[in-house]
């Protein structure tokens, strides 16, 4: 089977095919139509069938990931929507947690909330209230609902958010609510907070599935768009969407809840990391990946992401399984400028994909970390994208100068190593705050550079944070786009609890997981049986009288009647490890609250093979390369520009070794090192620099 991988990223879309058969793999990079994402990545499907010589018939599977949800939040390009919520409630999305620091930057003075999610008038009140357990106090008023559908079917309003009082211990009025707008109103996409966030405190769960419900229509009419447009072509397979947990899940899934797009591209990224992590018995990873737009940071341990249940986008709360990504607004596109008093920044603005930077001579102004690179040399203008792409190297030089060199008073060599220095540390801060605030030595990990600038400043970051092993693996500049065809289907699930962790009924805890279990099973569908379904089972607990939970292991043995015993013992001993990393304390004689539930299932369904992008599959012992027909290029490098020579990643073959000060191009990316460094493949493709 033929398998193909779309990313569509901020700047370009990637395309990565593999054949099963025989582990043959294309790529392709195509400029990200930010318009219509259709265009683009159908641009990219097309190229990809040309360079493999396929036909569309011929692929069996499509795995896609985007950051179109995370966007749409940000730019507040969401459809319209209504809010439907229990009567004295409507201004919550306003209120907010103002207990706690939700701001941006909680020193600013000048800051201003973004504008609520809802406008007031589309935040509609109803009468119907349940207790904290779950019992009814108001029945659900049905002459009200009818008169609120009413409202919203004589209006521009495309969804609808239902989010009631204490619905996650008792759904049935969200589930009435529900069931009576799809019927009056069949055209709209209706939502409630049972199926997106069935949990405790209410802001948070009212943004959640108000967020859910903005992205549903668009997100809704760009899945459909883009898989009848490939079905016109004659694609016959089966077209999965990367989650925000780093697992696919199909288009019906995704088009409920799409709140599970959200980190949808920079997951698959994190997917393939994990996959090479396995394939490479690495222990412990720390990941880069430095795209056009933004520079994201995540945690590999054991070959398992680091996951977070809740987080903030815009300063929105956001509560749905992703992998713990952070995101800063440091990619080769992010613009470099100056401020009033002559500091130099780098973004959150970016050139993007349209006019892109001043090197892609599309008419761009204004100067990047691209730019700054390829004057450095750190970038080969001939060689970009495998020489099909071109780079202006004097429209660099003009914005440099102009934006840069020129009001700092420096020459445009000295400008564009000052970016360079400004953006290491944005990027080495991003990574600290990724590995020692959150109770991780970056010393004890290997760093993995992807995304197409991640390996031109993987050695400055590594050694910036004492870590003394860069990796760089197969096809770096197309990682998130190859995560898309090795990642396995995913579905995560959860239940609210709220009890005493030493109160609760062992058969319980028991009973709620096996519930979960068959959610995942119904949710993979018929053709994938059950026994092939494999779960992790987690416990949110935290101390009585704190807000935030942390996820703990439930060992799998003790979720049986005849094995739960020291099932409490194992929940609080994980727990308090947990909170020991991250807080350095715990309170022994503190009661423990089990706060949720939560499962997250897997179907093995991605591809298992081992890139090659050696001409030469196999060597003798090992041997030290030489630079191919003497080629050499100039790099600033320990303050000045030094003639390097220049290796073909392709034509190094397994157990090669290279000794710096080097640099090794790729299609993709290129990395350079310095004296006293080395370079060798490994046994599965992995290019591993030690520093």
């Amino acid at each position: 089977m033929n398998r193909i991988g779309i990313d569509v990223g901020g700047t370009f879309t990637d395309i990565v095919m593999v054949d099963d058969l025989n582990g043959k793999i294309w790529s392709a990079k195509v400029p990200t139509t930010p318009s219509d994402r259709v265009v683009g990545a159908m641009n990219g499907f097309h190229k990809i069938l040309d360079l493999s010589g396929k036909s569309s018939h011929e692929v069996g599977f499509i795995g896609h990931g985007t950051t179109m949800a995370t966007n749409m939040i940000v730019e507040g390009r969401g459809a319209k929507t209504a809010l439907i919520t229990t009567k004295g409630f409507r201004d919550i999305l306003e209120i907010r947690r103002v207990s706690r620091h939700d701001r941006a930057d909680l020193y600013d003075l000048q800051f201003e909330n973004p504008k609520p999610l809802v406008e007031r008038r589309w935040r509609l009140e109803i009468n119907e209230r349940l207790r904290a357990d779950g019992s009814v106090e108001t029945p659900l008023s049905i002459v009200e609902l009818k008169e609120l559908a009413q409202k919203i079917q004589a209006s521009d309003v495309e969804a609808v958010a239902i989010c009631y009082m204490h619905s996650y211990v008792n759904p049935v009025h969200e589930q009435q609510t529900l069931d009576e707008l799809r019927r009056l109103l069949p055209d709209r996409f209706i939502t409630a907070s049972f199926q997106v966030n069935p949990e405790m405190q209410e802001y948070e769960r009212t943004s959640s599935t108000v967020m859910n419900a903005m992205l549903g229509p668009v997100c809704g009419r760009y899945i459909h768009r883009f898989d009848q447009q490939l079905r016109d072509t004659g694609f016959t397979g089966e077209l999965l969407f990367m989650q925000s947990n780093g697992g696919l899940a199909s288009a019906e899934v995704v088009a409920a809840k799409p709140i599970v797009l959200l980190e949808s591209g920079p997951a698959g990224g994190v997917s393939a990391a994990v996959r090479t992590s396995e394939q490479a018995s690495l222990p412990g990873v720390l990941l880069g990946d430095m795209g056009g737009t933004t520079f994201d940071v995540s945690l590999i341990r054991d070959a398992r992401p680091e996951i977070r249940t809740s987080g903030l986008l815009h300063t929105h709360a956001v509560r749905a399984p992703t992998i713990d990504i952070d995101s800063i607004g440091a990619g080769g596109g992010s613009i470099a400028w100056i401020d009033h008093g002559g500091g130099v920044h780098i973004g959150p603005q970016s050139a993007g994909a349209d006019p892109g930077p001043a090197c892609y001579g599309r008419g761009g102004k204004r100067p990047t970390v691209t730019d700054c690179n390829l004057l450095l040399g750190y970038v080969d203008p001939d060689s970009f994208l495998g020489g099909e792409f071109k780079l202006d190297v004097p429209a660099a030089q003009a914005a440099v100068q102009e934006h840069l060199a020129k009001p700092l008073g420096l020459s445009v060599i000295e400008a564009a190593w000052t970016v360079r220095v400004v953006a290491n540390a944005l990027m080495a801060q991003a990574m600290r705050l990724m590995t020692v605030e959150r109770g991780f030595d970056p010393r004890e990990l290997a760093y993995m550079c992807y995304g197409g600038a991640g390996p031109v400043h993987a050695i400055d970051l590594a050694q910036e944070l004492e870590i003394s092993e860069v990796i760089v693996p197969p096809l770096p500049g197309l990682f998130s786009a190859f995560g898309m065809i090795v990642a396995d289907r995913l579905f995560d699930g959860q239940t609210a609890v709220e009890t005493e962790l030493e109160a609760i009924e062992l058969s319980r805890v028991v009973s709620l997981c096996a519930d979960l279990r068959q959610q995942a099973v119904t949710s993979f569908g018929a053709e994938h049986a059950a026994e092939h379904v494999s779960c992790v089972f987690r416990a949110d607990c935290r101390y009585t009288g704190q807000p935030a939970a942390i996820s703990v292991d439930i060992d799998p043995a003790q979720l049986n009647l005849a094995n739960s015993a020291t099932l409490v013992e194992s929940i609080r001993t994980g727990f308090e490890a947990s909170h020991k990393r991250m807080w350095n304390f715990i309170k022994p004689d503190q009661p423990i609250v089990l706060v949720n539930l939560r499962v997250q299932a897997k179907v093995q369904s991605g591809w298992r093979g081992i890139v090659s992008q050696s001409g030469s599959t196999s060597v003798s012992g090992s041997k030290n390369a030489p630079a191919l027909a003497g080629r050499t290029r100039q790099v600033y490098i320990d303050g000045r520009m030094q003639d390097l020579p220049t290796f073909q990643r392709t034509q190094l073959v397994m157990d090669s070794v290279v000794t710096g000060p080097a640099i090794i191009e790729e299609q993709s990316s290129c990395i350079i090192f310095k004296a006293g460094q080395t370079a060798r493949i490994d046994a599965v493709g992995n290019l591993r620099i030690a520093l």
